[in-house]
């Protein structure tokens, strides 16, 4: 030995520890304080459960192929239903990351205007059926992108950047990909929600829409091997498998539940001051029961609307009153996305 110090950053022998080259599809290194976070296995979870749920039903599908799975909306309607206590606490995040929300006055005033908004959009949906879905379907896809966008940044600790190519990508296959593949079969559903609907829907519209989608995902596939992140592009191979190929209904329902309301409610589990003690120690028990504790009035809030809105509007009815209330509360439930998002930024 010469006695010469190693120059910061050079090379190291295979022998020392953490000689280990990172493989092409590695996941990046969030370093130690990241890796410590009790947050990022809350965030980890959900990313696993999401995964597997799109296996599992590509596994369930396609030995049987079964038809009953292509001719009924059911598995929708039970995916939208089992999903709706992701966006039922968005009244309190507000006050678990500002100070000034947690005023009496804003902690009234918000769960007002969210109904209002909520209201608003349930009156357009009546006055205007086709357009309003199809501005539905517009902010779906941005709904669901920018979800997906968030939760991987959070997971992964990285800054929170909304790319409008990685927001495509994954919001509009669970769109789009109905739309173009299963023409037949959505457009049925379509028009049963809104009569005239699909007459916007043109085969140039749904083109351009599916070329965009296309390479909004081929872009988000190339930096995901740029970034050695190989279980995102895992994921989104998985994401558009499932929507070309299982049925529009059962994917969705699937998707829906399993996929973007788990990583929002994971999301949600993280935000809640209150939790950080129990996921320091590793306890996600007493996280989940409060906000199961939280979600229960506005979810039977809703459920009960629902009820009433189909009573009122008949078995035929069942599913344009699904969609309307869906996407009225979908609305506010942006806004409250976007600004957490924001936050984070």
């Amino acid at each position: 030995m010469n006695g010469q110090p190693i120059a910061h950053g050079a090379e190291v022998g295979p022998a020392t520890g953490n000689s280990r080259l990172p493989r092409p599809f590695d996941r990046p290194d969030p370093g130690p304080a990241r890796r410590a976070d009790p947050r990022r296995a809350v965030l980890l979870r959900a990313d696993t459960a999401g995964i597997l749920a799109l296996l599992a039903v590509l596994a369930l599908y396609l030995p049987t192929q079964a038809e009953a799975a292509a001719s009924t909306p059911i598995p929708a309607l039970l995916g939208l239903l089992l999903g709706l206590p992701h966006g039922a606490v968005d009244h309190l995040i507000p006050a678990w990351l500002s100070m000034k929300a947690r005023r009496w006055s804003r902690r009234v005033s918000l769960p007002l205007g969210y109904a209002a908004v909520a209201g608003t959009g349930l009156l357009a949906y009546r006055a205007a059926p086709a357009a309003v879905l199809l501005g539905f379907l517009v902010l779906a896809v941005a709904h669901f992108g920018a979800g997906d966008e968030a939760f991987r940044a959070e997971r992964d600790g990285r800054r929170m950047r909304l790319r409008p190519h990685g927001v495509l990508a994954y919001g509009a296959p669970p769109v789009v990909f109905p739309l173009v593949l299963w023409r037949d079969q959505v457009d049925q559903l379509l028009e049963r929600v809104a009569a005239g609907s699909t007459v916007l829907l043109t085969s140039e519209v749904r083109a351009v829409a599916l070329v965009l989608t296309v390479s909004a995902m081929a872009v988000t596939a190339v930096q995901d091997v740029r970034g050695r992140r190989g279980s995102d592009l895992v994921g989104l191979g998985l994401l558009a498998t499932v929507f070309a190929i299982v049925p529009p209904a059962l994917a969705f329902g699937v998707y829906f539940a399993a996929w973007h309301s788990l990583r929002h409610i994971a999301r949600l589990l993280c935000a809640d001051p209150a939790n950080t003690a129990h996921l320091r120690a590793g306890r996600l028990g007493p996280p989940l029961r409060r906000f199961a504790l939280h979600a229960a009035a506005p979810t039977a809030a809703v459920l009960i609307s629902f009820a009433l809105l189909t009573r009122h509007a008949g078995t035929a009815g069942v599913l344009p009153a699904t969609v309307a209330l869906l996407a009225a509360l979908t609305v506010p439930h942006t806004v409250v996305v976007a600004w957490l998002d924001r936050r984070a930024r």
